[in-house]
């Protein structure tokens, strides 16, 4: 009741149409979450963003929750959670996707790719360890892991570069890992994914330190 008492005080409203929410929804309306641009992925073990990876045959899936369309309901969703603060988004975001992912696996470790300090410091969290604990609430016998290796190195931005630059860029970034994950199934999470860059020269840093398989999943692909 005093939930609803606050709604009406100080209505919460769907971030792609601007309705007012109700008290079952987060960020969206039911509408516009049925409106979501999802790739349905998961179902598809050969699908497109797999493919970036193919050549590693550790990684054995890889998959977005949603098409990364300029101006569209990913666009708004990822820019609040990236640029305006509302971490909690990644949660739901997370959540939403993780009742699809846990019908294939079922990781050891959930990892987030990881933020420079600086960067850090500047938005006050990791946007993907807000995925990766709303995609946990899926698999409750996963432990997330922050810690176990470190971005090392501020890269510049990756939007305006082309496919080669963007792997160059990713070079050296990444510390080694920090302790044993030898034979360990790890779902390495990341908020969007363009070329692989950043995630792939990251899971070759689990693949170097023994992991036994790599899941990829993000909440949205270009």
């Amino acid at each position: 009741m005093f939930a609803d008492l606050i709604s009406i005080i100080y209505p919460q409203t769907c971030l792609n149409c601007n309705e007012t929410l109700i008290s079952a929804e987060n960020f969206i309306c039911t509408k516009c979450k049925l409106d979501l641009p999802v790739t349905d992925d998961h179902e598809n073990p050969e699908n497109s963003l797999f493919q970036k990876f193919a050549f590693e045959r550790r990684i054995k899936s890889a998959s977005s929750y949603l098409y990364f369309n300029q101006g569209g309901i990913a666009q708004k969703l990822l820019h609040d959670l990236k640029y305006n603060g509302v971490s909690a988004i990644g949660n739901s975001m997370g959540e939403w996707y993780g009742e699809e992912l846990a019908k294939a696996m079922m990781p050891d470790l959930i990892i987030p790719v990881p933020l420079h300090k600086s960067k850090y410091r500047k938005r006050g969290y990791n946007q993907s360890h807000h995925i990766a604990l709303g995609l946990a609430s899926a698999f409750p016998e996963s432990e997330i892991r922050s810690d176990i290796i470190l971005r090392k190195k501020r890269t510049t931005t990756q939007t305006s570069k082309g496919k080669l630059e963007r792997w160059q860029n990713m070079d050296n970034v990444y510390s080694d890992v920090r302790e044993d994950i030898t034979d360990k199934t790890i779902l390495v999470v990341d908020d969007v994914i363009t070329t692989g860059a950043t995630v792939g020269m990251f899971c070759d840093k689990l693949i170097e330190a023994g992991a036994r398989s790599i899941h990829i999943a993000c909440m949205a692909r270009r």
